[in-house]
């Protein structure tokens, strides 16, 4: 028997692609607009991007469902990392992880070019923005950064220990063609390749 996951949304005034996080990989994907009528169906064995409007009988081959396996996430891709007062890592998946002002992070995996302080190191978060992580620390005295790392949360504000949790998606990405009208409600429901154990 196959995994099944539903979702409801209503789209903004403008309806965009948006990722649905299944927590599985998908075999099939069906998304109803309920305001207005309408469904389009994907599944495995069609390729990416494709559906079917269920309603016209015609399939789409572009702007369609796209399968999303982004693996394994267990913290903030680090893009860059300055040697300043004070320091400012770049970083995808900020939210995802739940970075927040008063934090604690571990940064691992990073290459620097060894001329200071390594930057593999715990350190205190002032702020966040949608890309950047504004440490308390002083990093003018650390190495360079050359490439990679991570940052991971170690505690939260209040110095509470936090899991590390896999934020990877597992899901489908639906495009414009499948996310319905605009402000139009919207259900989706989806079927796992991976049977239920």
């Amino acid at each position: 028997m196959a995994q099944i996951k539903t979702f409801s949304w209503t789209n903004p005034a403008s309806a965009v692609a948006r990722n649905l996080d299944c927590g599985f990989e998908i075999a099939e994907a069906t998304t109803v607009d309920v305001t207005n009528g309408g469904s389009w169906f994907w599944s495995y064995g069609m390729p990416n991007g494709y559906y079917l409007d269920v309603d016209a009988g015609t399939i789409t081959t572009s702007n369609g469902f796209t399968p999303l396996n982004q693996g394994d996430v267990f913290g903030c891709a680090i893009s860059n990392f300055t040697s300043a007062n004070p320091g400012v890592i770049t970083a995808s998946n900020i939210a995802a992880v739940g970075v927040a002002a008063g934090d604690t992070i571990n940064v691992v995996g990073l290459a620097d070019d060894q001329s200071g302080t390594s930057k593999n190191a715990q350190f205190t978060v002032a702020s966040v923005t949608a890309t950047t992580i504004t440490l308390n620390e002083n990093t003018s005295a650390y190495s360079v950064y050359v490439s990679g790392g991570s940052a991971i949360r170690v505690s939260d504000t209040n110095g509470d220990p936090v899991a590390t949790n896999n934020v990877g998606i597992r899901g489908v990405t639906l495009g414009t063609g499948p996310v319905g009208a605009n402000s139009a409600v919207m259900v989706a429901i989806c079927k796992s390749q991976e049977p239920v154990v």
